[in-house]
């Protein structure tokens, strides 16, 4: 059995479409997070949990400084900005690396907290955000792993519709 290996060491983010090369430290993706409730019923010897929604997904921020363009686009809770967070994986073989593959992640959101400033003596000033995600989308090598939008009623995962049913039968 060969053993590969993948790694992601580094990442840019976009904020409407705008580069935002080495302004931010980190950052931490929405990802959909299933609701699962416990069902136990006469007869039952067990309890068991089942699915029941996708919690609200919030991603965050960490920005190395402080950035007028982001604390500008921060500023409204009523405008929603489009995320782009871009990689490139590495896999790697006793061969060595043997591909470098896009991985490329969407998300669309409102800032929840542009977060608060940081002084300290002799330290660079930092903050971080915290934004609340409507719409989410990955991609490895070109291929969708997941879609996500919570207005619109859409879970995809791996190309199949996981509430392709249950919006036909509540008709929406």
């Amino acid at each position: 059995m060969n053993i590969s290996v993948n790694r992601i060491t580094n990442a840019n983010i976009y904020l409407d479409g705008t580069g935002l090369l080495g302004r931010a430290e980190e950052i931490e993706v929405a990802q959909p997070h299933h609701q699962m409730v416990d069902h136990k019923g006469l007869g039952m010897a067990g309890t068991a949990e089942f699915w029941a929604g996708v919690n609200k997904l919030e991603a965050r921020i960490r920005w190395a400084s402080l950035y007028p363009e982001v604390l500008i686009a921060a500023d409204s809770p009523f405008v929603s900005h489009s995320f782009q967070v871009r990689g490139s994986l590495e896999q790697y073989t006793s061969q060595g690396r043997s591909a470098e593959l896009p991985v490329v992640y969407l998300m669309t959101g409102v800032f929840k907290d542009a977060g608060s400033f940081r002084f300290r003596l002799h330290e660079n000033v930092d903050s971080a955000s915290t934004i609340t995600v409507y719409h989410s989308e990955l991609y490895i090598a070109g291929g969708q792993i997941h879609l996500y939008d919570v207005l619109a009623n859409i879970y995809v995962v791996n190309g199949v519709d996981q509430l392709a049913q249950f919006r036909a039968n509540i008709g929406g």
